[in-house]
């Protein structure tokens, strides 16, 4: 057994984490699991404590399954407590660090078991260019520690698609022994888990895989029914007990999973998020996921029947959902794990169809280094994509946190409205709540308690910080400046600078007393001209004010 890790087991790490630490802000799709893992970590799961949860304020269009956060949040705590008690912890965005890396480092540690499972059947070199070639990918490593359902389930579907992968043996497939057998089990027991309580649409992933292996004569039809059966129904009975807790339903049994398919699939609601062409995913989705290693691993599926066993069900999965009106990448990004794989061994093989070491090498280096540039890209774009982050981390550190003879600093209280934009594009409760030692932060109307992973409060001589209430409300009177300065109730407000541009366009000036502070930009594409005509490198990515720091003026309230 090797004890040492190899240097491309090592890179894997390295940059799923780096991924995560280069841009550490969040958007709203990842907030109920980001959330929901808070609220257990800090509140804890009292019944008394639930109706606190962020999901009784905000639902959002359908319920999601607590096990998910739960699990996230015990797997997290322990790290928390070491960095705090070795002072890695500053404030609310390093605990959102943290968790967001065990999230990153467990699909990391997934992809390390997959590789291992490839290493036995296809050979150390097909494993090796598989974590390269996964390192190097944008979209999986930079979503791996990002908390969305689809990356939740995820490190699942990797060690699932693992156990798939079975090691030549010299019985009959038709006979296989008992290792193997039991490993295909598990992992369809851990497909039916995932997808019934994470992301429902694994099932269409399940049924071209079970089919493949019987078959094949893998697995026998009683022994694959039994493990579906007690998988489905342990993992439903989880479910519902889980959530039906959480969720407070006093009157029904709640199944997330269930309830999303009626609503998005039977009832069709997903398509008011945008319909797709039907070949999106092949046309689209999957050349984005996927780049160049398309072609190599196009040439393993014609070339090898292993990769033809590995692909036939992925492909028979992404027709399944190409099926739904409401596309998106992230459903069937399941799949990019076995055409990697697929690549990896394309690239061998065509090392050995061509007797030629050096184009083999060739063609490796020239999916790196594609991966690598567009992955800059991807980084270099997405991490301007947070402007909500931006603005109340200026808000804090620029207007907050200053000397005790200011008037701000005098105030006893501070009053914050955190409009939409701000709040979709990274400020998540972990900002806005978990303030630096010398700050409180609240939300309004919850007082709720300190999160025990912060320093402790240590008042400073020379810098006083007022406490902040954050308000989150969404109104129709607080969709516009007007309306925020006409009420009375905030000193400061974070909005959406299309929405303040739109309300100044209506009128010849922002409302009286108003004071623009900072705009935080969001990018909005890269210039090139600005290079290959001016030679300004600097100017190539271009950026858009998103959300504006306001100070508002002040009521007659203390």
């Amino acid at each position: 057994m090797r004890l040492v890790p190899r240097v491309e087991q090592v890179l894997v790490v390295l940059v799923y984490s780096a991924h995560v630490l280069l841009v550490p802000g969040t958007k709203v799709e990842e907030s109920f699991t980001l959330h929901a893992t808070r609220d257990v970590v800090v509140r804890g799961t009292s019944r008394l404590a639930i109706p606190h949860y962020d999901h009784a304020e905000f639902a959002g269009a359908v319920p999601r399954s607590l096990i998910p956060p739960t699990l996230l949040a015990i797997l997290s705590t322990p790290v928390l407590d070491l960095a705090k008690r070795c002072g890695a912890i500053r404030d609310g965005l390093d605990a959102q660090i943290i968790i967001r890396l065990v999230l990153a480092l467990t699909s990391a540690l997934a992809l390390l078991f997959l590789a291992s499972r490839v290493r036995s059947t296809y050979g150390g070199r097909t494993a090796r260019y598989l974590l390269l070639l996964s390192a190097t990918q944008f979209h999986v490593p930079f979503w791996a520690g990002r908390t969305v359902p689809n990356m939740l389930a995820f490190p699942i579907v990797q060690v699932a698609l693992g156990l798939f992968v079975s090691p030549p043996t010299l019985q009959a497939l038709s006979r296989p022994r008992f290792e193997t057998r039991r490993n295909i089990l598990v992992g369809f027991a851990l497909l039916t888990f995932a997808a019934i309580v994470i992301r429902l649409e694994l099932i269409a992933l399940i049924a071209p895989f079970a089919l493949e292996n019987l078959l094949q004569g893998s697995v026998g039809l009683v022994e694959l029914a039994v493990t579906g059966t007690v998988s489905a129904l342990l993992s439903l009975g989880a479910s519902i007990g889980v959530d039906t807790y959480f969720w407070q339903q006093r009157e029904t049994w709640l199944w997330p999973e269930g309830y999303a398919f009626w609503f998005n699939v039977v009832e069709g609601k997903s398509a008011e998020w945008g319909v797709s062409p039907p070949l999106y995913y092949f046309t689209s989705a999957l050349p984005r996921l996927l780049h160049l290693s398309l072609i190599p691993a196009a040439f393993s599926f014609l070339l090898d029947r292993r990769s033809r066993r590995l692909l036939l069900p992925c492909l028979v999965y992404v027709g399944l959902l190409s099926a739904l009106k409401h596309k998106e990448w992230r459903f069937v990004v399941y799949v990019v794990p076995a055409f990697t794989i697929a690549a990896a061994g394309g690239i061998v093989g065509l090392g050995a169809f061509t007797a030629s070491p050096r184009l083999r090498r060739l063609a490796l280096l020239a999916l790196v280094g594609a991966n690598l540039v567009l992955t800059a890209l991807g980084l270099v774009a997405s991490s301007q994509n947070y402007p909500g982050l931006a603005a109340v981390t200026f808000l804090r550190s620029s207007h907050l946190a200053i000397t005790s003879d200011h008037t701000v600093a005098k105030l006893a209280t501070v009053h914050v409205h955190v409009g939409i934009e701000a709040k979709m594009t990274g400020a998540s409760n972990f900002v806005l709540l978990d303030q630096p030692a010398q700050a409180r932060a609240h939300l309004e109307n919850d007082a709720a308690p300190r999160a025990w992973y912060l320093p402790s409060l240590s008042p400073s001589t020379s810098t006083v910080t007022p406490e902040i209430v954050y308000s989150r409300l969404e109104t129709p009177a607080f969709e516009t400046l007007r309306g925020l300065a006409r009420s009375g109730e905030f000193d400061y407000a974070l909005v959406s600078a299309a929405a303040a541009d739109d309300e100044d366009d209506e009128a010849a000036s922002a409302p009286v007393g108003t004071e623009t502070l900072y705009e935080a930009p969001v990018f909005a594409g890269f210039d090139w001209r600005a290079v290959l005509l001016r030679g300004k490198v600097g100017e190539v990515v271009r950026t858009k004010p998103a959300v504006r720091v306001v100070k508002l003026p002040r009521s007659d309230r203390a």
